[in-house]
């Protein structure tokens, strides 16, 4: 085995046999990892994020925390992970929830586990990790029309979500919104957070 191709198994076998993701030019970082640049809390609660070793954490559940700037149609790519019993979720727009949380090894599943959209629709297929391991996030909203993949697994296929979901901070769904994280459910981790924007809707927050 060349030593070239013995790094590409250990950095698959790192990610839990996936590849690495490679942004793109059209791609924009969402986290530089060092420090919260470009984030704001919402201010309902303390707030407790903070960098640690080039991770975007939140060690204890405080405050939920969104992008000073505004999206409409995307693609993202997040990496999370969360200790047992764990919950966050990301907000598009700041309005549509994709629910992250401890739902490994689950068999019934329900809207509130991981990879689905919170109060809208279950994962077709559970993929979520177990607790404490990272895990690989990717999602395209066009309009109303959501894709999720996580862990490699399509668990959401284009389906069209109507309505916000609780725990919102847009009420407006077809407006350019801020990508939130929750972070007043419990501890959470992130990193290699990307986003593209599909179409130039970008702005500058009203918030």
């Amino acid at each position: 085995m060349s030593r070239a191709w013995f790094a590409l198994v250990l950095a698959a076998c790192a990610l839990g046999g996936e590849a690495e993701f490679k942004p793109g030019k059209e791609w924009l970082p969402l986290f530089n990892g060092k420090d919260l640049a470009g984030w704001k809390a919402v201010g309902r609660y303390k707030s407790e994020w903070r960098v640690e070793n080039g991770v975007l954490a939140n060690p204890v559940e405080s405050d939920n925390i969104y992008t000073e700037k505004e999206f409409k149609n995307l693609q993202l790519h997040v990496e999370f992970k969360i200790p047992k019993g764990g919950n966050s979720g990301v907000f598009l727009r700041g309005c549509k929830e994709v629910q992250i949380c401890d739902s490994f090894g689950k068999e019934k599943l329900a809207e509130d586990d991981c990879g689905g959209i919170f109060g809208k629709l279950p994962p077709s297929v559970n993929a979520a990790r177990s607790a404490g391991e990272w895990n690989a996030l990717d999602i395209t909203l066009v309009g109303r029309t959501i894709t999720v993949v996580l862990n490699g697994k399509k668990v959401v296929d284009g389906q069209v979500v109507n309505g916000v979901t609780g725990g919102q901070i847009n009420e407006d769904e077809d407006k350019p919104g801020p990508l939130m994280l929750q972070g007043d459910h419990s501890a959470v981790w992130y990193r290699n957070l990307w986003i593209k924007p599909l179409g130039g809707e970008v702005g500058k927050s009203a918030r």
